[in-house]
């Protein structure tokens, strides 16, 4: 498994995949990534840190879960690496259940700006309920930008309309600085793929989105280069 990826592309960055204590949440019906845990993930997380450069000054952090959810001696090194590497903005991926702890998480690093995404995966809370994502079907969009700059969509599974998957396109344009979209690949779970919206997409929706700076489109799960 590929751990660091440096992106020169849309968002130029430096995006590393390191591992968690294990989702708190880890109920999402189309998820098997909470697998990457480790009771003693440092070591681990401190070769995959060693690489940043600080090329972008700009550090992504995701791990198989959320960011609080990192060990101390992670979040440690991190801030280390923000001082040494001149970093001057970090993003971090975390559950909307977090949302009220965003604050006194970044003011773990000073240093920097802290931004956050959220993998709201839909604005549209009955597929949100289907999916199981914990986040109350009450919960509007601009809430959710209250906390977070970035979130990500996912995109092209059975159940799911082009309405729908345009809808939440608009939205995150309106609301967000920063979204991706990310084709849903079949894995272990009973979610499955809409191969014929997955035609439709890359045939139709692709072409007209790929170019713009705020989004990232994923295709396939390792099209940042990690995982």
């Amino acid at each position: 498994m590929n751990r660091y990826a440096r992106i020169d592309t849309h968002m130029p960055r430096e995006f590393v995949l390191l591992q968690g204590t294990g989702c708190r949440w880890g109920k999402c019906t189309f998820c098997d990534y909470h697998e990457d845990r480790s009771d003693n993930p440092f070591p681990l997380n401190r070769t995959v840190l060693n690489q940043v450069t600080g090329c972008h000054g700009v550090l992504d952090v995701i791990n198989s879960g959320s960011a609080p959810e990192l060990d101390e001696q992670t979040l440690e090194l991190i801030a280390e690496i923000v001082s040494q590497k001149q970093i001057h903005t970090l993003w971090f991926e975390a559950h909307y259940m977090y949302r009220n702890r965003l604050q006194e998480f970044a003011a773990r690093f000073p240093q920097c700006q802290v931004k956050f995404r959220c993998g709201v995966e839909s604005f549209n809370p009955a597929l949100r309920s289907s999916w199981n994502k914990g986040i109350p079907p009450q919960t509007m969009p601009e809430d959710i930008a209250r906390y977070f700059q970035g979130i990500c969509l996912l995109c092209c599974t059975q159940g799911q309309t082009r309405e729908d998957i345009l809808q939440d396109i608009a939205t995150a344009r309106r609301l967000f600085e920063y979204f991706s979209i990310n084709i849903f690949c079949n894995n272990s779970t009973p979610v499955k793929r809409d191969e014929e919206l997955v035609r439709w997409f890359s045939q139709e929706i692709y072409p007209t989105l790929c170019h713009e700076p705020k989004i990232e489109i994923l295709i396939e799960n390792t099209d940042l280069g990690v995982g």
